[in-house]
């Protein structure tokens, strides 16, 4: 709640404080008015603003408080703001009887649906003790701020792992845990309300699971079974489907189910006792890399299940990925990484478009066990980014850059790196192999700008990296950190006593997901 009064006069005066929540504000407060003698009707030029806010956005909206009648003595607009997602867009505007009050959302205002309230009222002083009979009004605030969903790995089609909001640590707390299962895939996806898994639960069964974002409750679950080999789900247009398969086969079923887990359709793909990627959606369609003898990349429409089109990236031996990849996408391309080489595939046919040599790679020749658990990083820049060999999640190995526009290898890291970094901005945020350090790496050159050690004792970094615009989160296998990127000396600045792999939902719950559990933190 922020609380500001303002004198109708050229000497106005303001007072500035904050409380409360983004749901409605306290009542004003200022001891126990003495009605003046005189009345002083306000009406306001509208009673709510209905503003949807995409994320990273800002909206600016307001109204006009009019009042009738007169007073011999001083005449001071109160003004309570009762959601923090929104404040005053400067100091109120005075017109004869009229006040102007301007309002803006937040700088990367926190994801979600609310209601909240601006409460007007004159008085005859900046302390308010005594406000004017008739001159209290509300004004509503039905605000929708619309972050994005957690569709994929490192949750878009780049593989960013970066969401554009800010939070305040103050407000982090643990918020519940699931652990009824055995195991799961490796990472979730998430819309607003729910959280999608993939995952056996303690009697066997193979399974997609939807649990609420609000209190970890299940809200449907889906029978994979039989299945032997699971991925994460992805989750687009509201729908969703694993990689689960069970034996070898050219045409191994992926299942796709609408948001409420029923199903839809079924997307047919080759692949033999392989652990799949996540799927990546882009515009309607979705894409992933599976294949008999791997290399191969799918294009498919989840509404009818057709394939648009099947890539075989193969050529002699130049590398072999036969699971655990999620393909990179953007407008005009897919990209695939195939160990020795880094294919970019023309996304509405399929067709071959460039083919860039790998300098680094050692893992020449057929292997049934090439895999590579990540994802080519974009930076819409015309660079890509990946680790230089077949990889499991946690295998220390080197960082590389691509250049797509010149079609050459660009840069190789000195240190090894684990899991899946996050880029924002130029720079890589990168688990350093066997340590509890995460480097900041410039993509320009591969250089190491700074280096961001966790709390003293802490064991070895094991998860992904997830940024948000103001802070960086990473995990052991036991702890998960918040580290403040936009203070001096990155300190951490909180931490809670589960560890996994980690996505942030559109309402604002942090996941961490292992095999000892899924749990959310309240972010907002």
């Amino acid at each position: 709640m922020t609380k500001t009064k303002f004198l109708a006069a050229a000497s106005a005066a303001a007072l500035l404080t904050s409380c409360g929540g983004d749901s409605g504000g306290a009542p004003p407060t200022g001891g126990t008015p003495t009605p003046p003698t005189s009345t002083l009707n306000v009406s306001l030029s509208a009673s709510n603003a209905d503003v949807t806010v995409p994320e990273g956005g800002q909206a600016k909206f307001g109204f006009v408080a009019s009042y009738s009648g007169t007073s011999s003595a001083p005449v001071v607009a109160d003004i309570v703001i009762g959601g923090r997602r929104y404040t005053l867009d400067g100091e109120p505007s005075e017109s004869g009887k009229q006040f102007t009050v301007d309002l803006a959302t937040v700088p990367f205002p926190a994801g979600g649906e609310t209601s909240s309230t601006v409460t007007f009222r004159l008085c005859t002083s900046s302390a308010c003790s005594t406000v004017y009979p008739g001159s209290t009004k509300t004004f509503t605030v039905n605000l929708d701020v619309e972050v994005g969903d957690w569709m994929t790995l490192q949750r878009n089609a780049a593989h960013t792992g970066y969401v554009a909001v800010r939070y305040d640590p103050d407000d982090f707390s643990d918020a519940w845990t699931m652990t009824d299962f055995s195991s799961m895939g490796i990472n979730v996806a998430a819309t607003r309300g729910s959280i999608f898994s993939s995952l056996v639960t303690n009697s066997g069964t193979y399974e997609t699971r939807a649990i609420s974002s609000t209190d970890g409750n299940e809200q449907w679950a889906y029978d994979l079974t039989p299945a032997g080999y699971l991925s994460a789900p992805y989750f687009a247009d509201g729908r969703l489907a694993s990689m689960a398969m069970d034996s070898s086969s050219g045409n191994v079923p992926m299942q796709v189910l609408d948001k409420d887990g029923r199903y839809q359709t079924t997307i047919t793909y080759a692949s033999q006792f392989s652990p799949g990627g996540t799927p990546t959606p882009f515009a309607g369609k979705v894409y992933f890399q599976a294949g008999y003898y791997g290399n191969v990349v799918y294009a498919a429409d989840p509404v009818t299940g057709g394939r648009e089109w099947v890539t075989d990236t193969s050529v002699g031996a130049r590398g072999y990925v036969h699971e655990g990849q999620s393909v990179g996408v953007d407008d005009d391309f897919v990209y695939y990484f195939g160990g020795g080489d880094l294919v970019l595939l023309a996304r509405d046919t399929g067709t071959e478009a460039k083919r860039i040599a790998n300098p680094f790679f050692s893992g020449f020749g057929n292997s049934y066990h090439g895999s590579y658990l990540g994802a080519p990083i974009l930076d819409g820049q015309g660079r890509v980014f990946t680790f230089t060999d077949n990889k499991w999640q946690n295998q220390p190995l080197p960082l590389m850059a691509w250049s797509t526009d010149t079609d050459t290898a660009l840069w190789r890291t000195n240190a090894s790196y684990i899991n899946h970094p996050a880029y924002r901005e130029g720079l890589l945020y990168a688990p350093r192999a066997n340590s509890a350090v995460v480097d900041v790496i410039d993509t320009a050159d591969g250089s190491v700008v700074r280096s961001i050690q966790m709390n003293p004792g802490s064991s070895n970094l094991t998860s992904n990296v997830v940024l948000t615009e103001r802070h960086l989160f990473v995990a052991t296998s036991t702890t998960t950190y918040a580290i403040d990127i936009g203070q001096t000396g990155n300190p951490v600045v909180w931490s809670t006593d589960k560890g996994g792999e980690l996505a942030i939902t559109p309402d604002n719950i942090l996941v961490i997901s292992s095999n000892n559990g899924i749990h959310g933190i309240k972010l907002f």
